[in-house]
C-alpha cells in the first residue's frame, strides 16, 4: 500500500502523468486522441491520494490489478499466449481438447442448507465473478435476480431464476451508458413493490481538462441505473442517478499572477434501496447513496512553465439521491454524512467516510448508515459506525448518531492477500416494526484475530443501540468477515459471512450462518453453510480481490444467500464463482441410462437432471455428451462421469 509520505513525494511527477504540454490550439478530429474506450486504460494518477479507499473493480482498475489489464498488456488482439507465457502473466489456462479436468464432486447438503450451486458462467479465458447482489421479487418469491461482477464482460451481469434458486439463466449483460467509456462493477440489485428490477452500478468517463497551457485527462464517474421490467432477462438503457465533472478554477495572487486550482471528483461505492414513499405510500421511491470523493490540487507553474502539483487535500462525504418516478429522473444530491478531510502532513487529518447503505422501512422512513475512519487515519486504529434518519422521503435527515466504536480491520488480514477492508462497511437491514439492524466486522480486542463479526439494533427509530454483540461463536482467533444480514416478514434476523475458523492455516474460508428470532437478544448456533472451502489465492489474479460484500435475502419461507467461492481453482487454473444455496432442500440430481446394461460397444442414452448449470472453467471447450450417448438435460457436465 503507498503511504501518504510516498503519496506526497510523487505529486511533483503526477502531472508529467497525467498533463500534456501542448499549446491550447484547435485540434482537428482526425488528430485528437481516441477517447477512453473501456476502463482498462484507466491512468490513476490523479486518484492517488484516495485510491486505497475506493471500492470494488474500481480500485482494481487503478493499481492496474484488473485480470483484464495485465493478461491484455502487449497482447492488443487477445491472442492466445503460450502456455510459459501465460503462467507468467497470471492468464488462467484454457481446458484444451475437449477435456475438462478434475470435477468437484457432488456433496450432499448439510442437515440445515441445500447443497452449493455455481451459477455463474464463463465466456472468455477470464473466469472470475465477484461481489453478487440478491434480490427478491416481492410478487413471487421465488423469483430471485442475481447481479456480479464479472471479468467476461466490460459491465456487470444479472442472472434470474424463476423456481427459488434451483436453476438460472444467465447471464444477461447490464449494459454502461452509451455517453460514457466504461463500467467499474459494485452491483446492487433491488425490485419495487410492482417487480419492476432496478441495477446500480459505476461508468467511467475520461474528462478532459485545461490548466494555463497544459491539458490533459483524468477518470471521473457516474451512478448508472437500469431497470428491467421482464424480471432481469432484458434491461434498459442506464440512467445516471448521479454524475461528477472535473473542474478548473483560476484566482489571481498576491503578486498578480494566475493561481490554478483542480478540483477531481469520484464517485464510488453505490448501495440502493427500493421502498413506500414517505408522501405516499401506495408509491415506492428508490434511493442511491454512495461516497464522494473531492480532491483538490494546487497547479504551480515554475520557471519555464512547468507544471507540478501542491500536497492534495481530499474531502469525502456520503451524498444520497432519490427517485420518484420509477428511475427516470432523480433529485439533486444531498449530503447526508459531515464532510472530512484527508491530506499529508504529520499532524494533519487523514480521516475518510466510506460504506454507505441505504434502507426504507415499511412506513417510508429512510435510514443511512457508513463508516468513519476517524482521524488516526483508515486501516488501523479506531473506526467508528453512524447512522442518520429521513422521515420525509430523504430531503432532509436528523443528525447523525454513533453507532459504535471500535478497532478498524486491517487493509487485508495478515493470513491472506486479498482487500478486506470493505468488512468494516456496514450492512444494514429493518424489520417489519421498523427495528434497525446492523452488522460489520471489527478488530477485537485481543490484536491476534483479525476480525470478529458484530451486531447492533435501535428500538426507538435510531436514537439509541444495543450493546455490540459478537455473532461468530468459535473459539478461535481466526478471520470472520463480509457479513450480510436480513430480516425476514416474520420479524427473524439472519446474518452470514466468510469464514476461516475450520482452516489451520488461516487461508480457506466457509461460509457461516446463524439467525435470530427476539431482535438479536439470543442467536442460534453458527452453522456452516458451503459444502466446499474456498482459497482465495486459487481465487483471482496475485489473490488480490474476492470482493466487498456477500449477500442474504429472507423471504417467509426460505433464505437465499450467494458468496465468491474458489473451489474450482483447487482442481486447475485460477477460477472465482458465484456459488448459492439456500435452507430449502435442493432437488436431487438423478442420472437415467438406457438400456442400463448390455453387450459392449452398444450405445447408451444418457439422461441426467438437476445437476450444476450449463457452465464450465477456463473458457474451454465444453465436451459435448450426447454424442451417440444421449441427451443431457441442462446441458451441463454430469459430475464424476468421463467420456
Amino acid at each position: 500500500m503507498m503511504s501518504r509520505k510516498t503519496v506526497a513525494a510523487c505529486t511533483l511527477l503526477t502531472l508529467l502523468l497525467a498533463l500534456v504540454l501542448l499549446p491550447q490550439s484547435p485540434v482537428s478530429g482526425a488528430d485528437r486522441e481516441p477517447k477512453l474506450s473501456s476502463p482498462f486504460s484507466l491512468d490513476s494518477s490523479l486518484m492517488e491520494p484516495f485510491q486505497e479507499f475506493l471500492s470494488s473493480s474500481v480500485w482494481l482498475l487503478t493499481k492496474g490489478l484488473d485480470p483484464r489489464i495485465t493478461a491484455m498488456k502487449g497482447n492488443p488482439l487477445g491472442k492466445a499466449f503460450p502456455p510459459e507465457e501465460a503462467e507468467r502473466r497470471g492468464v488462467p489456462l484454457q481446458a484444451g481438447g475437449g477435456g475438462q479436468g478434475p470435477l468437484v464432486p457432488y456433496r450432499s447438503q448439510s442437515t440445515k442448507f441445500s447443497r452449493n450451486i455455481l451459477v455463474t458462467r464463463d465466456f472468455s479465458s477470464f473466469p472470475f465473478q465477484t461481489e453478487p447482489s440478491l434480490a427478491v421479487d416481492p410478487k413471487d418469491p421465488e423469483h430471485i435476480l442475481l447481479g456480479v461482477i464479472d471479468y467476461n464482460f466490460p459491465g456487470i451481469t444479472t442472472y434470474t431464476s424463476i423456481d427459488g434458486g434451483a436453476t438460472w439463466e444467465g447471464p444477461y449483460q447490464v449494459k454502461y451508458p452509451s455517453d460514457d467509456d466504461g463500467a467499474a462493477g459494485d452491483p446492487v440489485m433491488a425490485f419495487d413493490r410492482q417487480g419492476k428490477a432496478y441495477a446500480a452500478s459505476i461508468s467511467l468517463v475520461a474528462e478532459e481538462f485545461a490548466i494555463g497551457n497544459a491539458v490533459g485527462s483524468a477518470a471521473t464517474s457516474a451512478i448508472p441505473i437500469a431497470t428491467s421490467e421482464d424480471g432481469g432477462r432484458t434491461w434498459s438503457e442506464p440512467i445516471a442517478a448521479a454524475r461528477s465533472h472535473l473542474k478548473t478554477r483560476v484566482t489571481t495572487a498576491g503578486d498578480g499572477s494566475p493561481r490554478y486550482e483542480l478540483e477531481l471528483p469520484f464517485l464510488d461505492k453505490p448501495w440502493m434501496a427500493v421502498g413506500p414513499s414517505r408522501d405516499n405510500p401506495a408509491k415506492d421511491s428508490i434511493y442511491v447513496t454512495y461516497t464522494k470523493f473531492v480532491t483538490h490540487y494546487e497547479v504551480i507553474f515554475t520557471f519555464g512553465g512547468l507544471p507540478y502539483l501542491g500536497v492534495p487535500l481530499t474531502e469525502t462525504s456520503i451524498e444520497r439521491v432519490y427517485s420518484e418516478d420509477g428511475g427516470r429522473t432523480w433529485s439533486a444530491p444531498l449530503a447526508v454524512s459531515p464532510t472530512v478531510i484527508s491530506t499529508i502532513g504529520e499532524d494533519a487529518p487523514n480521516r475518510v467516510v466510506q460504506g454507505s447503505q441505504p434502507v426504507v422501512a415499511p412506513d417510508g422512513t429512510l435510514y443511512v448508515t457508513w463508516m468513519d475512519s476517524t482521524d488516526d487515519d483508515a486501516f488501523k486504529g479506531l473506526a467508528e459506525v453512524y447512522v442518520s434518519r429521513s422521515d420525509n422521503g430523504g430531503r432532509t435527515f436528523t443528525t447523525p448518531v454513533a453507532v459504535s466504536a471500535f478497532g478498524e480491520p486491517g487493509f487485508s488480514s495478515r493470513t491472506a492477500f486479498f482487500r478486506m477492508w470493505g468488512t468494516v462497511f456496514p450492512q444494514v437491514s429493518v424489520g417489519p416494526k421498523g427495528e434497525v439492524y446492523i452488522a460489520y466486522t471489527a478488530r477485537p480486542t485481543a490484536k491476534i484475530d483479525d476480525g470478529d463479526i458484530f451486531f447492533v439494533a435501535s428500538q426507538d427509530r435510531g436514537k439509541s443501540w444495543s450493546i455490540p454483540k459478537r455473532l461468530n461463536d468459535d473459539q478461535t482467533s481466526r478471520l470472520q468477515f463480509f457479513p450480510a444480514i436480513s430480516v425476514g416478514p416474520d420479524g427473524t434476523i439472519h446474518a452470514m459471512w466468510g469464514d476461516m475458523r475450520d482452516d489451520p492455516v488461516e487461508t480457506r474460508y466457509h461460509v457461516y450462518y446463524t439467525s435470530s428470532e427476539d431482535g438479536g437478544e439470543t442467536w442460534s448456533e453458527n452453522a456452516r453453510v458451503t459444502d466446499f472451502p474456498s482459497n482465495p489465492n486459487y481465487a483471482f489474479p496475485n489473490g488480490a480481490f474476492i470482493g466487498d460484500y456477500f449477500t442474504i435475502k429472507a423471504t417467509e419461507r426460505d433464505v437465499f444467500m450467494a458468496w465468491p467461492d474458489a473451489r474450482l481453482g483447487e482442481f486447475g487454473p485460477l477460477n472465482q464463482k458465484i456459488a448459492f444455496a439456500r435452507k430449502g432442500i435442493m432437488p436431487l440430481p438423478s442420472i437415467f441410462l438406457s438400456p442400463p446394461s448390455g453387450a459392449g460397444g452398444k450405445d447408451i442414452s444418457i439422461l441426467g437432471s438437476n445437476f450444476q448449470p450449463d457452465h464450465f472453467r477456463g473458457g474451454g471447450p465444453r465436451l459435448p455428451c450426447h454424442r451417440r450417448l444421449g441427451q443431457h438435460r441442462h446441458r451441463g457436465l454430469l459430475h464424476g462421469l468421463r467420456f
